[in-house]
């Protein structure tokens, strides 16, 4: 049952593809990248993520640090920092591709996660930008505001004093948040927000809150059907699991 629902919904995203416009900036994101050891079952093998970047490039489409163009652009990120982004981090360098790297702040150290030295190591490399997936990882908009607010500031505090940079990217852990979320986050200095609502860079849910796309099992054609925008017909449904007022 589990397989043939996985089949309609690739179907439904590849038919729904043919109804966007093609070439608009976008944010995809994983959890980790395997050559040898898998550290996570969310894991992308390294041969699928080298075929994504070659799409996305052959499309005509630029990996860039930050968005700052409507089309175009691609922003990827890569959320909870397995150790697996850093044992293939050469392939990073090599082929210059920008990522941003979503960091729980008590994770580090702990097993299948990167530890506070290569945590630094990442953060002085020009293609990473570190940024913040809460201090452990709590679901945000299933605890007290007070709770919420330690989380959010513990991790920028404690990531900024490691790194020596600010910290003013935040992802909702499991994706999900309220409006109480966005306010404590905002009021402590996170500029840009990321869910995991599929849909274009310039089209945000609220200002600053970001739209981003999971592509980590996806295969070809998936791929290029989600970076044209097929699976923004899923957005009520991701709403519906991710959001709450």
């Amino acid at each position: 049952m589990k397989a043939l629902i996985s089949v309609v919904r690739i179907w439904v995203v590849r038919v729904a593809s043919l109804f966007y416009f093609k070439n608009r900036s976008k944010v995809i994101f994983y959890h980790d990248i395997h050559s040898d050891k898998q550290y996570t079952d969310m894991s992308t093998p390294i041969e699928l993520f080298k075929k994504h970047i070659n799409i996305v490039r052959e499309s005509g489409y630029e990996i860039v640090n930050e968005i700052t163009n409507t089309k175009g652009q691609i922003e990827i990120c890569f959320d909870d920092a397995f150790l697996g982004l850093y044992d293939n981090i050469e392939l990073i360098k090599e082929q210059n591709i920008p990522v941003n790297l979503f960091v729980i702040s008590s994770f580090l150290e702990k097993e299948n996660h990167i530890n506070t030295e290569q945590l630094i190591e990442l953060s002085k490399l020009e293609q990473v930008t570190i940024s913040s997936h809460t201090k452990s990882h709590k679901t945000l908009n299933c605890i007290s505001e007070n709770e919420a607010k330690q989380e959010l500031k513990d991790s920028k505090f404690e990531l900024e004093n490691l790194i020596k940079m600010e910290v003013t990217s935040l992802c909702f852990p499991e994706g999900k948040f309220n409006c109480n979320v966005i306010e404590i986050a905002k009021k402590l200095g996170y500029i840009k927000l990321y869910s995991s609502l599929p849909g274009f860079y310039i089209d945000e849910f609220f200002p600053n809150i970001k739209k981003r796309s999971l592509v980590q099992f996806s295969e070809e054609k998936e791929f290029k059907a989600i970076l044209k925008g097929g699976d923004h017909v899923l957005g009520l449904w991701y709403k519906f699991k991710h959001f709450s007022k």
